[in-house]
């Protein structure tokens, strides 16, 4: 897992963002994305907790992915996804 402001690199793999608002600054050309999943990012009070300290991203991430049920389902998905579609 890496944060979307970090640079795309061949071996990233499909590359999803999760996230319910698009960040500012970057254009959807330049963040190299497979796909942009709003419903499945955490929610307000997770994302005000974490306020994007730096600190936190790796608590953050651990949390995220534990707190909710699809995350598994989306895994598979992605294994299984055709190609790329940027």
């Amino acid at each position: 897992m890496k944060r979307v402001q970090q640079a795309a690199s061949a071996g990233d793999g499909y590359r999803v963002l999760i996230d319910r608002l698009w960040p500012r600054g970057i254009s959807k050309a330049s963040a190299k994305l497979d796909k942009w999943l709003p419903d499945l990012a955490p929610s307000d009070e997770l994302r005000r907790w974490y306020g994007h300290d730096p600190a936190l991203f790796e608590e953050f991430g651990a949390v995220t992915c534990g707190s909710f049920a699809p995350a598994v389902s989306f895994s598979a998905s992605c294994a299984t996804a055709p190609g790329r579609g940027r």
